[in-house]
């Protein structure tokens, strides 16, 4: 991790500081994120971001996945 240092106006740091506090991070924390939000994706797909959001509950649903798109065979 590279260590920096960031200039803020004062309004700016406040309202930071407290958005960190009410999502129970801490600022540093809230800055990462914050940046990471900003930049763009990856190379991969767009929908990659969205790879393993959801869980289903089911330990063999990576194993069915055809079955969930295309339905089941007649």
């Amino acid at each position: 991790m590279i260590r920096t240092q960031v200039s803020l106006l004062q309004k700016e740091y406040e309202q930071a500081r407290k958005e960190a506090e009410s999502q129970g991070i801490s600022f540093a924390e809230f800055v990462r994120r914050s940046i990471r939000s900003n930049l763009p994706q990856g190379a991969g797909p767009p929908w990659m971001r969205y790879a393993g959001f959801v869980e289903s509950g089911d330990p063999h649903s990576s194993q069915t996945i055809d079955e969930l798109v295309y339905g089941t065979k007649d």
